[in-house]
């Protein structure tokens, strides 16, 4: 547990943290390629694809599978289809995240949301939530590397002008922990996606929002805020 340090902005990554998202990424990218005969199963998304963004997990799977095609196209046409069943009512939000969102906004606290998603798809889910527009967002296309290099992270506290080690962040993959423990930032893991063993170097790990509020949360990692 972390102790003796100041809070002064929250970061909130978004799929698997804001939202239950990440088996509705993995059913679009099964719809799109299933022409090709390809099927990632949700063991082997959790082990190799998690958080690493679509350009990635589209250029995987097509080298993989000796697909010669521009991925360009495809990886296009999978965040419009991620869209569509977002819009479609298809994405809820993790347990407890707004009721916990209300905590922090009524606390004062300066919110960022910090993924590796791109901003298509970003703006379909906070728009879900009734969040679009209201805090910064960092995605896919701001930053040169991707969790678990700390530098989403960086930026999300350069945005909010505050201190790295004066953030908080939530999480819910080990490369996102990673990343904000090597930006020197303390780190709540949710365990809505991966198990606890997973998420071991998070200052604390809850199953969700529930229960929770951003005080209690300060409570239970020992930390006091500052604003």
């Amino acid at each position: 547990m972390a102790s003796n340090r100041f809070v002064q902005a929250i970061l909130f990554d978004v799929d698997g943290v804001a939202v239950e998202s990440e088996l509705l990424h993995l059913l679009t990218f099964n719809e799109l390629l299933q022409p090709f005969g390809i099927h990632v199963s949700e063991a082997e998304w959790k082990a190799r694809f998690l958080g690493a963004g679509s350009a990635t997990v589209m250029q995987t799977l097509f080298k993989e599978n000796d697909i010669a095609e521009d991925s360009a196209p495809w990886i296009s046409r999978r965040r419009e289809l991620y869209r569509e069943h977002v819009e479609q009512g298809d994405l809820q939000p993790v347990p407890g995240f707004l009721d916990f969102y209300q905590s922090v906004q009524k606390s004062g606290f300066p919110m960022a949301f910090v993924s590796t998603g791109h901003p298509t798809s970003l703006t379909a889910t906070l728009t879900c939530l009734g969040l679009k527009g209201k805090h910064p967002v960092i995605d896919v296309t701001q930053v040169t590397r991707l969790k678990p290099d700390p530098e989403a992270y960086f930026l999300g506290a350069k945005t909010l002008r505050v201190p790295p080690e004066n953030c908080l962040v939530f999480e819910d993959s080990p490369i996102g922990v990673t990343a904000a423990k090597a930006a020197k930032m303390l780190c709540v893991g949710l365990t809505t996606t991966n198990p606890e063993e997973d998420l071991k170097h998070a200052d604390l790990i809850i199953p969700d929002f529930q229960g929770w509020t951003i005080q209690s949360i300060l409570d239970a990692i020992g930390a006091t805020k500052f604003l």
